[in-house]
This record gives structure tokens, C-alpha cells and sequence, in this order.
């Protein structure tokens, strides 16, 4: 029994479970166990951070390289800043005048009875564009025939006479200069459009020739060749025009002399026989006879017309109130010139003759082309544009300001499209000369109150820019190229050639221009090639 309860006592004690101390399994930790853990969280912390900064790294990487590919999409165009060969221009501005400006005046002081015309009309020569009201002259007229005698009324009626035919002699001159005037400027035109095209088709007869020399083994050969023989058969063609042309020209130029001398001959002889008929009539006059001659030439003037085609400018007279000398004014709008101030400094590169050519900054349907026609050998010194009259000049330049002498050139305007009397337009003087010299694209030009400026690209790395202006003095123009005299810009500025697209201080991508091009093409940016390495 005692060894069955021992027994009994032994396996009870066996299978009850041993309390366990929280602390001894989960609590407190032995100082070998707790530092093993916290290495384990340092370096999972570690880990963290780090992957945060790569994380960080590559999103601010992408974010630039995002921004490089976004601006370089839409890339700027720039060119650097050196020398540049330039066939050069004179640009200069002006607005369109008339050749052929008539103020129309009367010396009679009577009210006007109808002004036919207004401004903005156009009118034919010898069109009426103004009566004077005769009411009172008829009056006078009838007074003085009623007291004077038949021969002093016929004396008075040959007075009348010859002074008409005296006028009609005058225009018939005119008329006859004019048409002579016209027929040289055709004939001068048709040579010089026959010329323009003998050295075009000169030119590429020229380039035939040596293209076929380049693989012709011959001299027939080269003669025979296709090209050549197309272009000697169009230079022949243009040399018989030539010939022709410049024949009506010298025929045309002869005429005029010819006409020129008979139409004065005439007038002279009209005038003549009309002062002959005046002295022998008024060593008779009676004081009526002269009064009623006097009015009958009044009377005579009261009918006012245009002496020549052109669009009226000005209108002074007015209904029923006497003129003050001044009528009208009517300009010829189809014969037109500019005139225009050339600078000092420019002043023995241009030469009469020289090409011009016109256009419009505002209207692009509005061109022209002409020629140099008069160019002044003394200065007008200007002040500024505000500047008026020579005492402002001479008070200026005695104060020590900048006075600018400029000399005014007339350039006739010889063919245009949709050009109007006073229009503002730029004129471009081709004086053929060529030349290498610092300079940058004329579109990259801009103007403010401070002067002229362009914008260059400022390299940043990462293949980005920053814009910023730099001022400049303008030279002499070419075909694309401005030449610059002196300014803020250094050699191998990256300057943008089209900056309506950019903002000072902006951030951009640039293509740059092919220093050997001058059409405006360019090669890729170099970083952007380097970037573009390294990512392969």
C-alpha cells in the first residue's frame, strides 16, 4: 500500500508542468542576446535609409532628365558667337512718297461754288475739280462790254485768244515730254529686266560648263553635253533680247531730245505770236478795253482742273468761302519713292544705282523692289527722333550729346505690290560687296528703349541652359547675318537665334546651328550625345 501511494506520489510529481518565470523566457534578456537583436534592426534601419537615398537619387535623376527631355523637344535654336562671311546690305527706313506731287493753287479771290472732289479720290488729268462762283466776273464782263467799243471788245477777245493758245501750247508740251518720259522709263525697264536675264542665263550656262568638265574626257565632249547645250541655246536667246532692248532704249533716250525740241519750239512759237498780239493790241487799249481783257482771263480760271493722274491728298477750298491761294493737293500714287537718312558711317558704301528692296514689318502682302536715285552730298545732323531743327542739333552738340549726321537718299520705287502714299517701309540697299567680320542672324536681334540686345544660352551642365541678355551695336546687314561692332558679346556666345521663344533667365535646351550653314540647320546638342553614351 505505502508503495503504491509513493508510487502514486512519484508519477504526480513527474507529470506536474514546472512553473515557468515570464522574465526567464520572454523579459529580461541577456546582454549577448539583446545586442545580436539590435544589430538586426540597425541595419534593417540601414537598409531603409539607404534604399530611401537611392530611391530619392534616381527620382531627382529622372525628374532632370525628364526636364532635359521635355526641353528637348522643343529645343532652341542657337549659333555661336565668331566671324562670318556676309554679303552686306544697308537697312534703312522710310515712308512712301509721290514722285509727282501737284498743289493747285488760283489767284482768284471769288467764293467757291462746288468742290467736286474730295480726299481719297482718284482723278485723271484735265478732270474739273473745283468752280469758282464767275457770278460776279459775268457781272463785271457785261458792265464793260456795254461801255466799250467793238475794237476795244475785239482787242480784248484776241488778248483772250492768245493767252490760250499761250496755255494750250504750255500743256501740249507737257503732254508731249510726258508721254516721251514715259516711253523711256518702258524701254529703260524691258533693258534692264533683258539684262538681269542674259546674266542669269549666263550664269548657268557657266555652271553647265564646269559641271560637264568635271567628268568630260574632251572638249567636244563637254560641247555636246545636254545641260550645256540647253543653257548656250537659252544664253543666246537672252543675248538677241539684250541687244534688242538696249537698241529701243538708246532709240527711246534719242526721241526724247527730239520731242523735247519740237514741243519747245512750238510753245515758243505760240508765245510769241501771242506777246505780238498783246503789244499791238494794248498800244491801243482804252482803260475799259484792259479791264474787260483782265476779266475775260478771270473767267477763263474759275474752272479748276487736275494737271495730272493721281489721288487727291488734301482739300483746303471750301463751299461759298473765297480760296487763299491754295486749292488742292493731288500726288501721282502710281509713280512712288522713299526717302530715306543714311548714317555717316554708311554713307560712301551706297552708290546711285545700287538695288533696293521694300518690305512691309507689318504687312507681309506689301513689297517693292527699286533702285538708289539721288543721294545728297551734305549732312543733316539730327539730334534724335524727337530732335527738331539745326539749333536743337548745334545746342546738342554744344552741350556734348551724341548728334548723328545722316544723308538723305531718294530710292525710286520701280515695281510693288499693294503699296500706298505714306506707308511705313524698311529698305533693304544691296551694296554687293562681301565681307567676313563678327556678326549673328538678324532674327536674333531685339530692340528696347536701352538699346539693341540678343539673348545667349548659358551652359548649366546636365545639358541645360539659362538665358541671358547681352547688348550689342548693329553694323551693316547681309542676306542672314547682322554685322556687330561692339557690345557685351564674347567669341563663342551661344547666341539663340529666334529669342520671341525664350524669357530672360529661363531654362532651356538648345540645338545648336552648324557653324558652315546658313539656312538655319543644326547639330545635336553634345551633351545630349554624351548623355545618351553613358546610359548605354
Amino acid at each position: 500500500m505505502e508503495n503504491n501511494i509513493q508510487e502514486t506520489t512519484n508519477q504526480t510529481s513527474e507529470e506536474t508542468p514546472k512553473k515557468v518565470n515570464w522574465n526567464e523566457k520572454y523579459g529580461k534578456k541577456t546582454g549577448k542576446k539583446k545586442g545580436k537583436k539590435g544589430l538586426i534592426i540597425g541595419l534593417s534601419v540601414g537598409v531603409v535609409v539607404l534604399g530611401l537615398g537611392i530611391f530619392g537619387f534616381f527620382k531627382v535623376k529622372n525628374a532632370v532628365k525628364t526636364a532635359q527631355d521635355t526641353l528637348a523637344n522643343d529645343a532652341t535654336v542657337v549659333e555661336a558667337y565668331g566671324e562670318k562671311d556676309m554679303s552686306t546690305y544697308i537697312d534703312v527706313i522710310g515712308s512712301v512718297e509721290s514722285q509727282n506731287v501737284e498743289n493747285v493753287y488760283t489767284s482768284l479771290t471769288y467764293p467757291v461754288k462746288e468742290v467736286k472732289v474730295k480726299v481719297g479720290d482718284h482723278v485723271k488729268k484735265g478732270d474739273v475739280v473745283c468752280v469758282i462762283d464767275e457770278t460776279e466776273i459775268d457781272t463785271k464782263i457785261a458792265d464793260l462790254e456795254a461801255q466799250a467799243s467793238d475794237a476795244d471788245r475785239l482787242a480784248a477777245k484776241q488778248i483772250e485768244t492768245a493767252n490760250h493758245t499761250v496755255s494750250t501750247a504750255s500743256a501740249t508740251q507737257s503732254r508731249s515730254l510726258e508721254s516721251a518720259n514715259k516711253s523711256i522709263s518702258e524701254a529703260k525697264k524691258a533693258f534692264e529686266d533683258a539684262d538681269t536675264d542674259y546674266n542669269e542665263k549666263l550664269a548657268d550656262y557657266n555652271a553647265a560648263l564646269y559641271k560637264a568638265a568635271q567628268t568630260a574626257t574632251s572638249t567636244d565632249a563637254i560641247e555636246n553635253n545636254a545641260e550645256v547645250k540647253s543653257t548656250k541655246a537659252a544664253l543666246d536667246t537672252a543675248s538677241t533680247t539684250w541687244y534688242a532692248k538696249q537698241y529701243a532704249y538708246d532709240q527711246a533716250t534719242s526721241a526724247y531730245s527730239d520731242t523735247a525740241e519740237t514741243a519747245a519750239e512750238a510753245y515758243t512759237s505760240a508765245k510769241d505770236s501771242a506777246d505780238a498780239t498783246i503789244i499791238s493790241n494794248t498800244s491801243s487799249y482804252s482803260a475799259t478795253a484792259s479791264q474787260l481783257a483782265s476779266y475775260y482771263d478771270m473767267k477763263g480760271k474759275t474752272i479748276i482742273i487736275s494737271p495730272i493722274d493721281g489721288v487727291v491728298t488734301s482739300v483746303s477750298a471750301v463751299e461759298g468761302v473765297p480760296c487763299n491761294g491754295a486749292v488742292m493737293t493731288i500726288q501721282d500714287d502710281k509713280n512712288l519713292q522713299l526717302s530715306a537718312d543714311i548714317k555717316e558711317k554708311d554713307y560712301f558704301n551706297v552708290k546711285e544705282g545700287m538695288e533696293v528692296e521694300f518690305t512691309s514689318s507689318t504687312l507681309t502682302n506689301v513689297t517693292g523692289t527699286g533702285k538708289v536715285s539721288n543721294l545728297n552730298n551734305f549732312a543733316t545732323a539730327n539730334v534724335s527722333a524727337a530732335g527738331a531743327g539745326s539749333g536743337a542739333a548745334a545746342a546738342a552738340g554744344a552741350a556734348g550729346a551724341a548728334v548723328d549726321n545722316t544723308f538723305t537718299a531718294t530710292l525710286t520705287i520701280t515695281d510693288y505690290t499693294d503699296m500706298l502714299i505714306g506707308m511705313k517701309m524698311k529698305a533693304r540697299i544691296s551694296t554687293g560687296n562681301e565681307m567676313t567680320t563678327n556678326a549673328v542672324a538678324y532674327t536674333a536681334i531685339l530692340g528696347s528703349a536701352e538699346g539693341d540686345y540678343v539673348f545667349v544660352a548659358n551652359d548649366m551642365g546636365n545639358g541645360l541652359y539659362q538665358v541671358e541678355k547681352k547688348f550689342v551695336d548693329k553694323g551693316m546687314s547681309g542676306d542672314y547675318y547682322t554685322q556687330i561692332t561692339g557690345g557685351e558679346l564674347e567669341e563663342g556666345d551661344l547666341v539663340i537665334s529666334y529669342p520671341s521663344t525664350v524669357t530672360e533667365g529661363a531654362i532651356i535646351a538648345i540645338n545648336e546651328k552648324d557653324a558652315d550653314s546658313k539656312d538655319g540647320s543644326v547639330v545635336e546638342e553634345k551633351d545630349t550625345e554624351e548623355k545618351d553614351t553613358e546610359e548605354e
